[in-house]
């Protein structure tokens, strides 16, 4: 894949070229997402099979990291906030901002349990040294 970045101030470029290369750069972008994901599917299942969180290549160290996410239950976790008072605050299911009541000691994690359903995700750091 070849894209050509046009390193031209936009102000200055015909707005025809200014729309094809965003064009260009979009395309290229989903592309390469596509692309990143394929390879984190596989780096993931490497660090699976292989047992392992981290793996070094040359300068570049991949680190899988493992993080819970709580999937909130809306049927069950509205008539919870609702009875406290918060609903107004959260009107919607926020993770960030359910996550820092629950630090803020305002919500009680324990109260909470069976509002929400935790999955296992990985994510991965990339470091060069």
């Amino acid at each position: 894949m070849e894209l050509d970045i046009n390193e031209q101030d936009p102000e200055d470029m015909d707005l025809t070229d200014v729309v094809l290369e965003y064009d260009d750069i979009v395309s290229a972008i989903s592309v390469l997402e596509k692309r990143r994901e394929e390879l984190r599917t596989h780096i993931l299942n490497t660090f699976t099979e292989k047992e392992i969180d981290v793996l070094r290549v040359g300068d570049v160290e991949l680190r899988r990291q493992k993080v819970e996410w709580k999937l909130w239950r809306i049927n069950r976790l509205k008539p919870y906030l609702v009875k406290k008072d918060l609903w107004d605050i959260v009107e919607s299911v926020d993770r960030k901002i359910l996550t820092k009541l629950i630090e803020k000691g305002i919500l009680n994690e324990e109260e909470l349990q069976g509002t929400y359903d935790v999955e296992t995700r990985y994510s991965l750091r990339v470091k060069r040294s």
